[in-house]
């Protein structure tokens, strides 16, 4: 286990000879929580889940934001260190590497991806969320404010590009426009993930608790408000649920994740439970529902979409039938709910309109899985639809 952190009595000095120990720590000890960390987690139901991890990440040490000691700046420097150069950061929407700075600077800052002015405006001493370092990330400035506050969701038209940079073979777009009554942000691809765990993991660890505010995930705009007063308020609201769930699969855990899941837990004393058990994304959150023939799913894309499933739960196979507005190449894949690539169904160019496909409950090597929830995820273009399989035996 890491030793705890200094706080921010301690020197200047003190807080950087903590950092030099931290980043010649052997990467072979990273990327598992502490023995026995979840062991009070019931998985028996939802609610039982939720509330038994709150109690686990709750209560953690604040960071300052800024401090002469050890503050957040330090924190996510560590938290965000290019993998291949532990003298550079990695930002998280522009994937460019920039010199590591101990404050302030011309190249970087702080990107709350929930924005604090929905909901925690005034960084107080018992506040949590503004300066917490799981939902904090190292972001280019300019792109930092093409962000704003607005929310995550996708970008379909109207859209301004900021590219992300091609690094260690990833590379993507970031769209964002401006909406009613708040702007849209798509992230790219290969941070998309990222970010919604970090959403998943605030509303679960704050719920309200003493003088911290009750953050809620939703797919109701309407509720999504900046604060007005510059005060905390009691609850407050962020999303989009339904498309952080599906960025959630579009884009699984890696180990980048879990390192810098590692750092902020040696820091802060809590970690995001979302990066080491994806699964508990579905178990708590799940809003994504199967559809039977004739009826719409929650959401339609404008170029493609997943029609029917049926029937579902199945047994021995299921039927997929999916749509596409016009001719283009296409995937349709089965994952786990840990992410991992189950089955591919489909891969190929395909004719506009209906289609279907059958899924027997085998993975790709021809194997029969294992009773339990699967996710179906058609591919096209830069869009994709996700549903829920329910296979039982």
């Amino acid at each position: 286990m890491f030793a705890q952190a200094p706080i921010a009595t301690h020197s200047r000095l003190v807080a950087l000879c903590a950092l030099l120990l931290l980043i010649n720590t052997p990467v072979s000890v990273l990327a598992d929580p502490p023995p026995g960390y979840y062991d009070s987690v019931d998985t028996s139901s939802p609610e039982a889940l939720r509330a038994t991890l709150h109690a686990v990440i709750d209560g953690h040490t604040k960071i300052p934001y800024t401090s002469g000691s050890t503050d957040t700046w330090d924190v996510l420097n560590l938290a965000d260190e290019d993998p291949y150069n532990s003298t550079r950061i990695l930002d998280v929407y522009q994937n460019r590497t920039f010199p590591k700075h101990s404050g302030g600077n011309n190249d970087y800052n702080r990107e709350h991806t929930w924005p604090n002015s929905y909901g925690f405006p005034d960084d107080g001493s018992s506040n949590k969320p503004y300066t917490d370092c799981h939902q904090l990330f190292l972001c280019d400035i300019d792109y930092n404010g093409a962000r704003g506050s607005r929310i995550y969701d996708w970008c379909t038209v109207g859209c301004n590009t900021y590219t992300a940079d091609d690094y260690d073979g990833q590379s993507g777009v970031n769209l964002t426009r401006n909406a009613t009554p708040v702007g849209v942000w798509e992230t790219w691809i290969g941070r998309r993930g990222d970010v919604a765990r970090a959403q998943f993991y605030l509303d679960v660890r704050y719920e309200g608790d003493g003088s911290e505010p009750d953050l809620i995930l939703t797919d109701d705009v309407a509720l999504i408000v900046s604060c007005q007063t510059g005060d905390n308020e009691p609850i407050a609201y962020m999303g989009l649920l339904t498309t952080l769930l599906q960025w959630h699969l579009d884009d699984p855990v890696d180990d980048k994740e879990r390192n810098r899941n590692d750092v902020v837990q040696n820091f802060q004393g809590n970690r995001n439970p979302f990066i080491d058990h994806p699964e508990w994304v579905v178990a708590i959150f799940d809003a994504v529902d199967a559809v039977r023939p004739g009826e719409l799913p929650d959401y339609v894309l404008t170029d493609a979409r997943i029609a029917a499933i049926y029937p579902n739960p199945f047994n021995p196979q299921t039927r997929i039938d999916f749509f596409l507005t016009a001719p283009g190449q296409v995937r349709l894949n089965v994952f786990s709910t840990q992410g991992r690539l189950v089955r591919t169904l489909v891969d190929e160019t395909r004719p506009a309109g209906d289609a279907h496909v059958y899924w027997d409950g085998r993975n790709d090597a021809g194997r029969q899985v294992a009773s339990g929830a699967y996710f179906c995820r058609l591919h096209y273009a830069d869009r994709s639809d996700t549903r829920k399989l329910l296979l039982l035996k």
